[in-house]
């Protein structure tokens, strides 16, 4: 197997982050006056954030389809240049890795269905009306892959399943703190949809075979 610093970068993993780069270069320019009278980035969240209100309040849509549609295209905006950074980063990274053992459907299969988890579950246990945007619920479905892999691997070697557990609970430890600091703006709950639905898919994926089509890394 080639050395993880020169597996090629799936091209799914470089149109994902393509896409999110340039959404947020594009805000970033029109903020910067570079183009149109007013920043683009009010009307984005307007038309792509994740209200709740829609779902839990009876507000009415700005377009038909809204209800659905905002689970995924949420994930495709970003607050600030540097929120955007640190999510594109983390699919950057785990989706290499990740490349070697996952076709391109499956890894776009990943950054949506858990995209979208994250959002619904964030509307499960979210109070108030505060809107939701970024891809952090989808980098933490990478993670959960990631983990999940590294789980399944651990258990049928008779390795220690300790830093599996050891990772989630740090992950569990940082959102806290995050939270905490962020004075309750983190979308915790995102986060926790996004990684159970990378966890989950990584279980269908081994099933069908997906983690074998490459070879485990080494």
């Amino acid at each position: 197997m080639q050395p993880d610093n020169f597996q090629p970068l799936p091209w799914s993993i470089k149109y994902i982050a393509g896409i999110l780069v340039g959404v947020e270069l594009l805000i970033q320019a029109s903020e910067f006056g570079l183009f149109g009278g007013d920043s683009l980035r009010g009307g984005a969240m307007i038309y792509g954030a994740l209200w709740p209100g829609i779902i839990k309040d009876g507000w009415i849509p700005l377009y038909p389809g809204q209800g659905g549609t905002m689970l995924l295209t949420h994930a495709f905006l970003h607050g600030s240049l540097i929120h955007m950074a640190m999510n594109t980063v983390i699919i950057l990274g785990i989706g290499k890795r990740l490349g070697g053992v996952l076709s391109e459907i499956q890894l776009l299969l990943v950054f949506g269905m858990s995209a979208v988890a994250g959002g619904i579950v964030y509307l499960l246990f979210s109070t108030g009306d505060i809107p939701v945007i970024g891809a952090s619920g989808a980098a933490f479905g990478f993670f959960g892959v990631w983990k999940y892999f590294e789980f399944i691997a651990r258990k049928r070697m008779g390795l220690s399943l300790g830093p599996v557990w050891q990772f989630i609970g740090a992950m569990v430890l940082l959102n806290v703190a995050l939270w905490y600091l962020a004075g309750g703006m983190l979308a915790w709950q995102a986060h926790l949809g996004g990684f159970a639905a990378g966890w989950a898919l990584g279980i269908i994926f081994t099933r069908r075979g997906g983690q074998t089509r490459k070879g485990p890394r080494r």
